[in-house]
């Protein structure tokens, strides 16, 4: 039994573009803009992150102690709200999908 050879028994037709095609990775780079941006600006307490240094009795010793610098530093690094870190990372995504779309659009026409 042969299969059929897809490939020479049809001729696909030429895809002709719709304007929805044109427009949506703008709407859905806008959408992601503005889901990230209500994000960042309302910090919901479920995302909120526990504090790195709960009070504790100085570490005696020197391990400990390098440990306890290291989580100390690693605090003022990490964020206090996950969304809004993720709001951040949303609206960067979503603007590099507009600049990538405006500048196809540019070159294309």
């Amino acid at each position: 039994m042969d299969l059929p050879d897809f490939k020479t028994d049809r001729v696909l037709p030429d895809r002709v573009t719709s304007n929805w095609d044109r427009i949506a990775p703008f709407a859905f780079g806008l959408g992601i803009v503005a889901t990230g941006a209500l994000m960042s600006r309302f910090r919901p307490s479920v995302l909120d992150m526990p504090s790195a240094t709960p009070r504790r009795a100085e570490p005696r010793h020197r391990a400990a102690r390098a440990v306890a610098r290291v989580r100390d530093g690693a605090d003022h690094v990490a964020p206090d709200n996950m969304s809004s870190k993720l709001g951040k990372s949303l609206v960067m995504a979503g603007a590099a999908m507009l600049v990538a779309r405006v500048l196809d659009e540019l070159v294309s026409d």
